[in-house]
């Protein structure tokens, strides 16, 4: 035989033997489904062995229950505060003169000394080139306390400058700053609480003395003043104070916490558990105090709102309660 019919018979063989083995792993699978070989071999999709679908898939029974987080709704006493910063200002303060020209010729109190109304606070020498002139005295014009002595012993005085610094810190006012959105709810005679670092934790209570006419063009706020007892004198001029004004109470009212509330156009609605789904109610807020929220209608107490979780919530949708929070 030639060498090249030798080639030939070589490369059919080889084609033989390529078809036959890719029969045994085409059919042997199939006439053998268990055999070693066709669990070597990848299977084909279950949706190829059962043959065309004969209908729609069908969903999974039930729905799926979002976590969520709840609390009880309370009753009881709610305050609405505003919180604003100021300081303290004396209710008088007065600069007292000499009435005549001359020397110091005596101090007699110091900075800081409880004084009455006409108590003498120096005597000023009215002696002048060898003419000689009774002693002057100069007296108080109000009962207070020396803030500041702005004269010495020997030093020359006249009538145009102020010897003395008196202020009545009976009753001092906080003056504070109201934002011109908050100005509706101001007025006068509203009670507040002052509070000052001194005595972190005493509180002092005053009334809305009166309200500046006009606002301050730079600021846009409106200058208040609270005037406060301060018979022991605790309270001093310059001091920073916090003052919470009282703008409405009420004894008994349903409070929820603030996350409970979710923004839905124009109306707040909270989600409230029951029978393990959850429920949009639209509720009426009165008031808004830190972290809580005063509620006039939607929500009663003992109500088991959701405070986590309440952002994927639609009505209706069945809820998993994970946690009962204090």
């Amino acid at each position: 035989m030639k060498k090249g019919a030798k080639a030939v018979v070589i490369v059919i063989v080889i084609v033989a033997v390529v078809v036959a083995a890719a029969a045994v792993f085409v059919v042997l699978p199939r006439l053998l489904p268990e055999s070693p070989l066709a669990k070597m071999l990848p299977r084909p999709p279950a949706a190829a062995r059962r043959g065309p679908a004969r209908g729609p898939a069908q969903p999974p029974q039930g729905q799926f229950a979002v976590p969520v987080a709840v609390v009880a709704a309370s009753s009881g006493p709610a305050r609405e505060t505003l919180l604003l910063y100021g300081s303290v200002f004396a209710r008088k303060e007065v600069g007292i003169f000499s009435s005549v020209a001359g020397k110091v010729k005596e101090l007699r109190v110091q900075a800081g000394d409880e004084v009455a109304r006409d108590q003498v606070l120096a005597v000023i020498d009215r002696a002048q080139a060898g003419l000689k002139f009774a002693d002057a005295e100069v007296t108080s014009t109000i009962g207070g306390v020396v803030k500041s002595v702005l004269a010495e012993v020997g030093a020359t005085v006249s009538p145009a400058a102020p010897l003395f610094q008196i202020v009545d810190v009976e009753s001092v006012e906080v003056a504070v700053n109201v934002p011109e959105k908050r100005i509706g709810r101001i007025r006068e005679g509203l009670p507040a609480e002052i509070s000052v670092i001194s005595y972190p934790s005493r509180v002092f209570r005053g009334t809305v003395s009166r309200l500046n006419p006009a606002l301050d063009p730079v600021s846009r706020t409106l200058e208040a003043r609270i005037r406060v007892d301060n018979l022991a004198h605790a309270l001093k001029p310059g001091m920073f104070a916090e003052a919470r004004i009282l703008l409405r109470q009420e004894q008994q009212i349903v409070r929820i916490p603030l996350a409970a509330l979710v923004d839905k156009q124009e109306a707040q609605v909270v989600f409230v558990v029951q029978d393990d789904r959850a429920r949009e109610v639209a509720v009426k807020t009165a008031f808004l105090q830190e972290d809580t929220a005063a509620v006039e209608s939607g929500v009663n107490a003992g109500d088991r709102v959701v405070v986590v979780g309440q952002r994927n919530l639609n009505d209706g949708d069945e809820v998993t309660v994970v946690e009962e929070k204090e």
